[in-house]
């Protein structure tokens, strides 16, 4: 399952970076949308974009 997440900057709401996330679903595992933000947030850390109580993430739902 893919979905588009934005990751912004919490002071200022300034957008930071996109990132398309898949998600396995399968029968162990239904991913909803906090399970797509955690992992955006988790792919900010390691990309060096800022730490996570700087940064703030939310799927697109359109």
């Amino acid at each position: 399952m893919k979905r588009v997440v934005d990751v912004f900057k919490n002071h200022g709401r300034e957008l930071v970076w996109t990132y398309v996330i898949n998600l396995q679903n399968d029968d162990e595992f239904h991913p909803g949308q906090l399970d797509f933000e955690a992992e955006a947030l988790r792919l900010s850390q390691v990309d060096k974009r800022g730490s996570t109580s700087e940064l703030s993430a939310k799927v697109r739902l359109n």
